[in-house]
């Protein structure tokens, strides 16, 4: 767990935002309410890891926060990613089904993801990368996204950007606890029930939750597909965290996801078509930390492990697969002078996979990396950050990878951003060791990293009337590529080129009158292979357009509406389409609400990936009670 919004490492003090810092841990370890209330702005940790104000970062950072995750209603997080400026997601077929989300036009390949500070993604996949399918809304009360490259502070694989996801949290002192229960279209039943409790010296919290639905065909059922892909999961969340002196807090999380997914295959001609295939899985996390807060240092102490069993029942007969993680890691963090911070710290890593087409069965990699970080603020006005990392790994040798970033305010309403960063992509098991005799393929042990530079610069402004508007220029090369080309295609290399995605994120919040907003992300992508033929599923052009209104003193509603063009696929285009949904909340009592849902509003035909059925229209109502 760490700090109260789950970031990978914790939370961490200095600089001009020591007292900043004191009063958010002084509010997370329970501290009375009777407190005066200190406004501190929007916080995030990601960004440099440790509590930084949002306008001192100089890389791009998206938060959602437990109110707008508990407005949207979406059962699942990808939906809500999705919202989000350089965030797009497809998916093939209906709840439960495989989602690959994409910041910037990199894959989950190239992200990497925590929840409550456990690294996140099955090494035992092809590339190692967490699957989004299936993990559903009803635990989680904040999302950090980091667009860019950020292996300097995360290692491997953080070339696109990072996730960080927190389970809920204690919000007030004494105990909380909330019932959600929905239902709707396809037979989706949802329900969840959580409790937390906080006193001064610590906190609990809980939840539990189950998610079912007999969905609709994977395989579209324009193409005469009508068998329906059915999916459940039941999902256990538990953090806490206690006080046991001054300078020492101890704590940890816990989680537990079981789920069972139906899906559609391809027959001998590679016609996607009906197929009475499934998929159990079961994924665990854990980690144990320890806070020693010696003054003007920190130091942060953490041991987590993740775990991931599947079986796949299919065409080709039952396969077994079975990836693990665990991970060992220190994080200092010291107050130089009021205009000086520097974080540093060490971690190691190691991976396991496990399934037949391994040669020997199973194979191990292990990877130790330690990184430095100056944040450096030598005016109120301006914030500099340089990190430096290196990485020893049992895969490919090693490599150091940075980060240079800053925040300029010239004035109160403007903050100006640039940050420029080189990465890094190992090689998973998977490229590395996996056998396919039946497909003439073989994996190449002697594979090296994929290489990354990233840049953006941006621009945020806020008005008066409480008008916030953002915009941001950014470029990705990739470089080393791990592919399999000719001249052979029965393994894969480092092949020479640069792929690029370059493009541009705007936002804004727009308050219309004191009853009606609205929220725009727009994001223009042009992703390229060393060819220089556009990179298949990322769109060209991707906006998300909400309104939000209080149509009455119980009554509130939100319409959004989402419109995708040029996603090329295959050597084609895939039609654009727009798709719209629509919510309503309204007030029971103090402590109830009732909600309704309608997903895919005007019942759009459409798909995000070429043959994978989406939602017709589709409505949902439900009740939530906090208590």
């Amino acid at each position: 767990m760490g700090g109260p919004d789950g970031c990978p490492n914790g939370w961490g003090y200095g600089m001009k935002y020591s007292g900043m810092a004191a009063a958010v841990v002084a509010m997370t370890a329970g501290a009375s309410a009777a407190q005066d209330v200190i406004d501190l702005g929007e916080i995030v940790v990601t960004a440099n890891k440790v509590a930084t104000d949002a306008a001192s970062v100089g890389t791009s950072v998206a938060v959602l926060t437990e109110a707008e995750i508990e407005a949207a209603g979406e059962i699942e997080l990808v939906d809500l990613l999705n919202r989000l400026p350089g965030v797009s997601v497809t998916r093939a077929g209906p709840l439960g089904a495989s989602a690959n989300i994409r910041i910037r036009g990199a894959d989950a390949r190239y992200i990497a993801v925590y929840i409550d500070g456990v690294r996140v993604g099955d090494p035992s996949l092809v590339q190692t990368q967490y699957e989004f399918g299936g993990l559903t809304a009803a635990d989680i009360s904040r999302v950090e996204l980091l667009r860019g490259s950020q292996s300097a502070l995360y290692g491997g694989s953080a070339v696109g950007g990072v996730i960080s996801i927190t389970t809920r949290r204690a919000d007030a002192d004494g105990l909380s606890q909330r019932v959600r229960l929905e239902a709707g279209s396809f037979g989706t039943v949802s329900g969840s029930y959580g409790m937390t409790q906080r006193s001064a010296r610590g906190e609990v919290a809980l939840t539990l939750s189950h998610t079912r639905s007999d969905g609709y065909s994977a395989a579209d059922e324009n193409d005469g597909n009508t068998e329906a892909d059915g999916f459940r999961t039941t999902r256990l969340s538990f953090s806490g965290e206690h006080m046991l002196s001054n300078a020492l807090t101890v704590g940890g999380a816990i989680f537990r996801q079981e789920q069972r997914t139906e899906f559609d295959g391809f027959d001998a001609f590679f016609n996607l078509v009906d197929l009475p295939n499934e998929q159990d899985r079961s994924e665990t996390g854990a980690r144990a930390f320890a806070r020693l807060d010696l003054g003007a240092t920190e130091h942060l102490f953490e041991l987590s492990g993740y775990g991931v069993d599947r079986t796949v029942r299919d065409e080709a007969g039952a396969s077994e697969f079975s990836g693990r993680r665990f991970a060992l890691a220190w994080q200092g963090t010291t107050e130089v002078s009021p205009m000086l911070t520097l974080v540093y710290g060490a971690d190691l890593t190691e991976e396991r996979a496990r399934y037949d087409a391994l040669p020997q069965g199973r194979e191990t990699t292990r990877i130790a990396g330690v990184f430095a970080e100056a944040l450096w603020a030598p005016t109120d006005r301006l914030d500099l950050a340089a990190t430096v990392r290196y990485d020893d790994t049992s895969s490919f040798g090693d490599f150091t990878s940075g980060r240079l970033a800053l925040a300029y305010r010239p004035d109160d309403t403007l903050t100006l951003r640039a940050a420029i960063a080189r990465g890094f992509r190992a090689p998973s098991i998977d490229e590395r060791f996996g056998n396919y005799p039946e497909f003439f393929f073989v994996g190449n042990p002697d594979l090296e990293a994929e290489e990354s530079l990233s840049y953006e610069v941006g621009i945020e402004k806020a008005f008066a009337g409480g008008a916030v508007v953002s915009a941001t220029l950014f470029a990705l090369e990739i470089d080393n590529l791990i592919l399999s080309g000719p001249p052979f295609y029965d393994t894969v290399n480092n092949v020479p080129g640069v792929s690029t995605r370059r493009g541009l994120e705007l936002a804004a919040n727009l308050p219309i009158t004191d009853r009606i907003s609205a929220d725009l992300a727009y994001t223009y992508t042009d992703a390229r292979r060393p060819s220089g033929a556009q990179i298949d599923l990322v769109p060209l052009h991707q906006t998300v357009l909400g309104v939000t209104a209080e149509i009455s003193p119980r009554l509130t509603g939100r319409i959004s509406a989402e419109h995708r063009d040029s996603v090329l696929e295959f050597g084609a285009m895939n039609p654009s389409f727009t798709v719209v949904n629509l919510g309503l909340t309204y007030a029971l009592s103090d402590e109830m609400d009732l909600s309704l849902r309608m997903e895919n509003l005007f019942d759009k035909e459409y798909q995000t990936v070429r043959g994978f059925g989406t939602s017709d229209r589709a409505v949902y109502v439900g009740l939530s009670s906090r208590f």
